[in-house]
């Protein structure tokens, strides 16, 4: 793909970069003080070694960070030339243990020729724990300027 990223120069397959990132607690207490979510489940390990919710003795992070992470793949990719988001929708599979370290991808499934303004593509998303287990699958659709 060029630099500057137009509608012409995708195509289907497309692979889009990755987002990376290793789950800290700290990570963890920034986002729950910023999204006003101070529950246990993420705050306190303590709590979490004997409650275990999710079958882990561990904190875990946040459903809405994955998300934030999985919309980051995106923006990196279309934010720049102009491209906006049209859809999102995401399905946590599992939940992300606090020292976990996450990848976060999509690829070009489909794209939709509608006109000046209104093309977009459609994109898969995925992300995946450092064992390839999948914790969180979606799609995307993207308004990409000519």
């Amino acid at each position: 793909m060029a630099d500057q990223l137009t509608f012409q120069s995708i195509k289907c397959g497309d692979i889009l970069p990755e987002v990376k990132q290793h789950l800290s607690q700290e990570d963890i207490w920034h986002y729950a003080a910023a999204s006003l979510d101070m529950n246990p489940v993420h705050c306190s390990p303590e709590w979490c070694r004997t409650a275990q919710v999710f079958g882990v003795p561990e904190t875990v992070q946040h459903g809405q960070m994955t998300l934030s992470l999985l919309v980051k793949v995106i923006t990196n990719w279309a934010y720049p030339s102009g491209g906006r988001m049209k859809r999102f929708e995401v399905k946590l599979i599992k939940p992300v243990p606090v020292d976990s370290s996450c990848t976060y991808g999509g690829v070009v499934s489909e794209l939709h020729p509608l006109g000046r303004g209104k093309d977009f593509v459609a994109v898969d998303l995925w992300a995946m724990n450092q064992y390839g287990e999948t914790v969180a699958v979606g799609a995307a659709q993207v308004i990409i300027p000519q």
